[in-house]
């Protein structure tokens, strides 16, 4: 059973070590190897209890998924609590990529000084309030507690503060992050790992477009991990939070394709996209400057340089094959925006460039314009659709939409234009049942997204006409004993709706 504490006294029976041994953490502990050999990175060492007044700032956070966040240094004790983490922590891939939620009522738990040895003292505290989510040009939270930070101070917390300028390529940082994934429940505690910054990038993955992406060495990344703040060292020392643990591609692999999907992200470069095995953290640089020196309070505008949007779209975007065709479900391309306000709303299809393009006055110069109607409810549809025309040119697409002047508060829809046919060749495994066969059909996503096929007796079954086939479905062919022999014909989609060749399995009687 949780305990949970008003919000001004909170749980008091608490570390008494946060007050007596916050000493510096050793800057060179010995870590866990980087892979388990199962393609997941392994388990870094957990914090040690001498440790954790140091790393008093970092929480296990549950908002709508299992991850870790940063008790901010707003610098006013009577203030509001706030944590840092991903927007993906708290429903952000549930949203539209352009879309950004300012003051949402919030629940969940953040748990402090949840370290080895000391389960049995930790503090739990409400959220309060989503105070700002987005996943358009950055992946950011920012969540209010139902405490002040003064109140979480006097209990051993350290708040920690958000660096005001971009780090250095080479820099070294230490990542603490409460990580989940294949953990018995005692071994969900803080754990440390030293790491260097790589280069900041440009990130596209699936729907999203991320800016001042930090590349990282970091161990440890696993589920949990996710929003667990960059530490910049100073003689071996934690300070301030330069970054935070957003996406990776480590041990996705790229011989099975699927660049830029969720899960793959990729790099911009001058020429198109780039495929690393690599893992990344989200730039917090300047976020500090979104809280009042006077009242502590959040709020974006001025200074701050969190992202807002105006516009935004309800659905649109994904992987086609350009020229007007559908892709694998028969959608052709389109986007349905909705908008803070009615307005005219200027839309235009360009090259993905450098990503920023959609923020430019100049790209408007020749758009087509359309009314935007105001949005509605979460589950509403109210949006006015937009069908860009794709190009044959395989490469990736931003349709731009911005309404009126606001071009700055514009929305990036990205399309993807693919023409090139799956890298595998569609297969089903038959295994035999007592009286005939079942037919299990292989998906490969993303390459292989969808299977087609038909069936019946070897001299009466066409393989040759592909548009012949049936849309495979969730149940499994069983084939009867009488009905064998029998030919099985398959083939795959991409997601763009490139097919593979057709196989032809050959069923033998019993």
């Amino acid at each position: 059973m949780r305990h949970r504490a008003p919000a001004e006294i909170l749980l008091v029976g608490v570390i008494a070590l946060a007050a007596c041994t916050a000493g510096v953490p050793d800057p060179n502990p010995t870590s866990s190897a980087a892979q388990d050999g199962s393609g997941l990175s392994a388990p870094t060492d957990p914090v040690a209890l001498e440790e954790v007044a140091a790393f008093g700032g970092v929480v296990s956070l549950h908002a709508g998924a299992d991850c870790t966040a940063t008790l901010i240094d707003t610098g006013v004790e009577e203030g509001p609590a706030y944590l840092l983490t991903t927007a993906r922590c708290v429903g952000g891939a549930g949203r539209s990529a352009q879309e950004t939620v300012l003051g949402q009522e919030w629940t969940g738990t953040a748990e402090f000084f949840r370290a080895a040895g000391n389960l049995g003292a930790t503090v739990t505290v409400d959220v309060a309030e989503l105070a700002y989510a987005t996943m358009r040009d950055t992946d950011a939270a920012i969540v209010r507690l139902d405490a002040t930070l003064g109140a979480l101070e006097r209990l051993g917390a350290r708040a920690v503060r958000i660096a005001g300028s971009e780090p250095r390529s080479g820099d070294a940082v230490v990542n603490v992050a409460v990580p989940t994934e294949g953990l018995e429940p005692d071994a969900i505690v803080m754990r440390r790992g030293e790491c260097t910054l790589g280069g900041p990038y440009t990130l596209v993955e699936s729907s999203w477009l991320w800016f001042h992406v930090w590349a990282n060495d970091c161990p440890g990344d696993l589920e949990g991990s996710n929003g667990s703040p960059l530490l910049l060292l100073h003689d071996g020392a934690p300070g301030e939070v330069v970054a935070m643990i957003g996406t990776t591609s480590a041990g996705a692999g790229s011989a099975d394709g699927g660049a830029c999907t969720a899960g793959r992200p990729c790099r911009l470069t001058g020429t198109g996209v780039e495929a690393v095995d690599a893992r990344y953290a989200q730039s917090v640089a300047g976020v500090g400057r979104c809280f009042d020196v006077a009242s502590g309070r959040f709020s974006v505008g001025g200074e701050c340089p969190l992202p807002l949007s105006d516009v935004w779209a309800e659905r649109g975007g994904g992987t086609f094959r350009g020229a007007g065709l559908p892709d694998a479900a028969g959608q052709l391309p389109e986007a349905s925006f909705v908008a803070v306000a009615v307005g005219i709303l200027q839309t235009v299809l360009v090259p993905i460039g450098d990503g920023t393009a959609c923020a430019d006055k100049e790209t408007y110069r020749n758009a087509m314009t359309v009314v935007v109607p105001r949005a509605g409810a979460p589950w509403e549809a109210v949006g006015v659709v937009v069908m860009p025309e794709l190009p044959e040119t395989e490469g990736l697409f931003l349709l731009c939409a911005a309404r009126g002047p606001g071009y700055e508060l514009s929305a990036a829809v990205l399309f993807e234009v693919d023409r090139t046919p799956p890298l595998f060749a569609a297969d089903a495994t038959v295994e035999p049942l007592d009286d005939g066969v079942v037919v299990r059909p292989e998906l490969r996503p993303p390459e292989l997204s969808s299977v087609r096929f038909r069936w019946g007796a070897p001299e009466s079954t066409d393989c040759d006409d592909p548009d012949t086939f049936a849309d495979s479905f969730v149940a499994p062919l069983v084939l009867d004993a009488t009905e064998l022999p029998a030919v099985y014909c398959i083939y795959g989609l991409d997601a763009a709706g490139n097919r593979t060749p057709v196989t032809v399995i050959d069923i033998p009687a019993p």
